[in-house]
């Protein structure tokens, strides 16, 4: 696959439910998280808490990677670079991700953000990460 995403390479991104990100621990090892994420303007953006694992091992070294796949048919794509972090009005961003995954569902959609950025709610960041490199397989070759 080349680095300019074809149709059918795009259209994955849109329907694949999670990716597994890959951050780098502060001894050098490998840390794999699966988040749901949001593949918008050649960018994946995923939302989470700042306590969490992946949020302290991008601080410390932002080269991260991506890799959403579909088991049942072999379907993959893989992608590397540098996340760049938000702390800041990340809210509409983080409904956008969400959005994806309660499609046609605003109530649904309302209770989640709602449980997410309530009072009682851990400080929500955002990552976004713009693909240096793109893999795959399966897709518009």
């Amino acid at each position: 696959m080349n680095e300019t995403l074809g149709p059918e390479a795009e259209a994955f991104l849109q329907q694949q439910p999670n990716l597994i990100l890959g951050t780098i621990r502060r001894d050098g090892s490998p840390q794999a998280s699966p988040v749901w994420f949001l593949w918008v303007a050649r960018t994946f953006l995923v939302s989470t808490i700042d306590s969490t694992a992946k949020w302290h091992n991008l601080q410390k070294d932002r080269r991260c990677s991506a890799c959403i796949d579909d088991p049942g048919t072999g379907r993959m794509i893989v992608a590397s670079g540098e996340a760049d972090l938000h702390g800041d009005d990340v809210e509409a961003r983080t409904r956008a991700i969400v959005e994806k995954y309660y499609p046609g569902d605003p109530l649904a959609s309302d209770a989640h953000m709602r449980r997410i950025f309530g009072s009682d709610a851990a400080r929500r960041v955002l990552i976004e990460m713009v693909p240096d490199r793109l893999i795959g397989r399966g897709l518009d070759e």
